[in-house]
């Protein structure tokens, strides 16, 4: 592959194996393990390939938690057909209901650790952008006062600390400023070596 082609795929695409393609396509073309661009690289692919295992457990907890909420209705089914009288049946179905409504809202914990799971990848990415992001703008727009450098970083990221954004926008977000600082000083570096 080339260039070009892994570097499209990595701003349509982004996923782990993208980003290998386009690492190994980058050092085939000089690349330094020192370049800020491999540090951006090592960064993205880290967020990403959590991401990636983090939605498999996710998606295999939904499905045990599904399976837990049908298992309360066979429960339940159970203990009516079994039950002699009507009186019978209510404190079986009760009991039952109980305890299979208990294993229900334990299985949805495993819902609430994915999401903060999924908190901690995308936090620590925003941890690493903010880096990131500052040293470029000082390369890039050193005129700026701390102030209003910091000003500008934290109004770009302040969507990934706000509890009411969504889990997707905050991904979306950390994953597109990937993006945008990988083209940047991919830019940046060719400009660099022309000078």
């Amino acid at each position: 592959m080339d260039i070009q082609t892994s570097l499209t795929a990595v701003l349509t695409h982004p996923s782990p194996d993208t980003l290998w393609q386009l690492r190994g396509d980058l050092f085939a073309i000089g690349l330094t393990a020192d370049s800020p661009i491999q540090d951006i690289l090592d960064h993205f692919f880290d967020f990403l390939s959590h991401l990636s295992a983090s939605a498999d457990a996710h998606e295999y907890s939904k499905i045990a938690s599904l399976m837990d909420i049908g298992a309360v209705g066979g429960v339940a089914l159970e203990n009516v057909i079994q039950s002699d009288s009507g009186a019978e049946m209510w404190k079986k179905f009760l009991a039952g209901s109980i305890s299979e409504g208990l294993m229900v809202m334990a299985s949805r914990q495993y819902i609430k650790a994915f999401r903060a799971e999924m908190a901690t990848v995308y936090q620590s990415a925003a941890w690493f952008l903010y880096d990131a992001l500052w040293q470029l703008s000082v390369k890039t727009q050193s005129e700026l006062s701390p102030a209003v450098r910091r000003q500008l970083i934290d109004n770009l990221l302040a969507p990934i600390h706000d509890d009411a954004v969504p889990e997707a926008v905050k991904i979306g977000l950390n994953g597109r400023l990937f993006q945008l600082l990988l083209l940047t000083n991919l830019s940046l570096e060719r400009l660099e070596t022309r000078d």
